[in-house]
């Protein structure tokens, strides 16, 4: 029996041995590859690792992971994408294509960033789910045969605006006695606005001009990062100032977002501090202090924000606060003025409550608003009434009536017919460059001109039109004489000004094939030049005449002999009557 069991261990120990000598032989490079006998081909694996939200007219990031789970190396990785199903129009244009990955080792990965751009509505992009298959070709290390893995990837394309706006939300003072010369704690709610991009080097200056001063080490203030429809808050410590004016401090924003994009803006802060007297009137008065707009410059088919912040003037407080939009009013070119509906709320009505507002205080809202795509450009007066009550509510029926300037603006579109450029030419020899140009926008063009230059003598170079009106056309024909042989350049330069009073310039280069002239004298026969046949009448007066030469001769001696007599006979009649 113990002879049986030594044998048994020997053969275990045996086949333990054996099984870690095939271990040490067989190349190991980590987790998860594959093996494949008597193949150099490499596989790879591509998954998703970061997707940003697309937004049309804007651009997003999409980050791969590519993997070699094989014993092989591969080698020329390069990335590519085509839209999967059956599309109309690619909404997606690459921005930034990613380098090629030369090698990739067994059991390496690496990350693959591509940037894209999602095209505007009129490039054919639309709100809607796209699906687009990622793939990543390589080749094994003969680099004579190519593999190719791949990824699908849903990506939703939507409308909401990237652009981040940093808004304050609220604005609080802790303290009693803000007339302390200790001062007093000023703190401001802040949200990134953007559902897309995070704000980042967020630098915050306070000015509190002849009514405050800032009692901290510096009156600027940094935040490192707020995140994409996120919120932070941040204090200032700040003492009034002897004789001040109003309640009003200037904040100066500075921040970037995407890619190091840089945003600046001031914003003025209204502090709800208490008056010295505890009565300023009977009547309350609610007024608007003032208003902003989310965009400095609104397009006709846009989405703002339009936020006022609404004060409380007297020491009393007021409730059941009442604010209305109400339909704004156009004014046209004659000065007359017309009802209509250019901006129309979001998710909303025209009117929002307010509880309360406190004495000598103020509070913001923010209401959204379409603007109407067919909307002219000029500026618009949107009327906003504000009903509110005393804190008693004996006064019910107090009100007051504003208005709010809201300026939209088209688009400029230009618009080429057609442009015919020469391919090729003679030295010397002019040829014509015409164009034609329709304003294909809303609002009218100024300051029009077309300027043709290039390696060549300029016949008409340019043409200037004061006002090219919407729907107008302009042509220009231009011609250019080529002094030298060989391929020479020119350009076609088109400018004018817009609605927002900026120049906007197009170039269309052009090439021209120049060659010898040809030489006219080779053209020409040798010896004298032999005269013109005649055509046409001249050509049947002759044949007429050689035809009926003879009796053209007999008619021309009976005429001159018919003269003969007649003059004869009248003087033998002068003489007969002189005797």
């Amino acid at each position: 029996m113990n002879l049986r069991g030594k044998k048994l261990r020997g053969l275990a120990g045996s086949l333990v041995m054996m099984t870690l000598l095939l271990l040490a032989a067989a190349p190991v490079y980590g987790g998860g590859l594959v093996n494949v006998p008597n193949s150099v081909m490499p596989v790879l694996s591509l998954e998703l690792v970061r997707q940003d939200q697309a937004v049309i007219g804007e651009g997003f990031t999409i980050v791969y992971r590519v993997k070699n789970i094989s014993d092989k190396p591969a080698f020329k990785i390069n990335y590519n994408f085509e839209l999967s199903g059956v599309e109309v129009v690619n909404p997606f244009d690459v921005k930034e294509k990613p380098a090629e990955i030369e090698m990739l080792d067994p059991g390496a990965s690496a990350n693959i960033s591509v940037k894209f751009a999602v095209k505007t509505i009129e490039g054919g992009a639309r709100e809607r789910t796209y699906r687009i298959r990622g793939y990543v070709t390589c080749q094994d290390a003969s680099f004579g045969n190519t593999m190719t893995y791949s990824a699908i990837t849903d990506i939703p394309v939507g409308i909401v605006t990237a652009v981040p706006n940093l808004l304050v939300q609220d604005l609080r003072i802790v303290g009693e006695d803000t007339n302390s010369p200790e001062g007093f704690e000023m703190t401001l709610l802040l949200k990134n606005s953007s559902m897309i991009y995070d704000m980042r080097n967020i630098t915050l200056q306070l000015d509190g001009g002849e009514n405050f001063e800032t009692m901290d080490v510096s009156n600027k203030k940094e935040i490192g990062r707020i995140s994409a429809n996120e919120g932070s808050e941040i204090s200032f410590k700040l003492r009034v100032k002897d004789g001040r004016k109003s309640n009003t401090a200037t904040l100066n924003v500075n921040y970037s977002y995407s890619e190091g994009k840089v945003s600046e803006r001031v914003e003025t802060l209204f502090l709800p501090l208490p008056e010295d007297t505890s009565d300023n009137g009977r009547v309350p008065r609610v007024i608007i202090k003032r208003y902003s707009l989310s965009k400095d410059r609104v397009l006709a088919g846009d989405r703002i924000d339009l936020t006022l912040v609404i004060e409380n003037t007297n020491s009393r407080p007021v409730k059941n606060v009442l604010i209305n939009f109400g339909v704004d009013s156009i004014t046209s070119d004659s000065g007359g003025s017309r009802r209509s509906t250019v901006f129309a709320p979001v998710n909303s009505s025209n009117t929002f409550h307010i509880d309360q507002i406190a004495g000598q205080a103020v509070v913001t809202n923010t209401i959204t608003f379409s603007v109407d795509p067919g909307a002219a450009a000029q500026t618009y007066i949107v009327p906003v009434t504000i009903k509110y009550e005393d804190e008693r509510g004996l006064l019910s029926d107090l009100s007051v009536s504003d208005t709010v300037n809201i300026p939209v603006t088209q688009e400029a579109k230009l618009s080429v017919s057609s442009m015919v450029f020469p391919k090729t030419a003679q030295v010397g020899m002019p040829v014509a460059v015409t164009a034609e140009f329709i304003n294909a926008g809303k609002v009218d063009l100024t300051e029009f001109s077309v300027r043709l230059s290039g390696d060549f003598n300029v016949q008409d170079a340019s043409a200037y039109q004061a006002k090219l009106a919407m729907g107008g056309m302009n042509s220009y024909t231009g011609m250019l004489i080529p002094l030298e042989e060989g391929q020479r350049e020119g350009i076609l330069l088109v400018s004018y000004t817009d609605n927002n009073n900026e120049t906007v310039a197009h170039e269309y280069p052009f090439t021209v094939e120049v060659t010898p002239a040809e030489d006219m004298g080779a053209m020409l026969p040798e010896g004298p030049t032999p005269p013109e046949e005649p055509t046409g009448l001249a050509n049947r007066a002759l044949a007429f005449v050689k035809e009926q030469w003879v009796l053209l001769l007999l008619a021309l001696v009976v005429v001159l002999q018919t003269i003969y007599i007649i003059r004869v006979k009248k003087k033998a009649k002068e003489e007969f009557f002189d005797e």
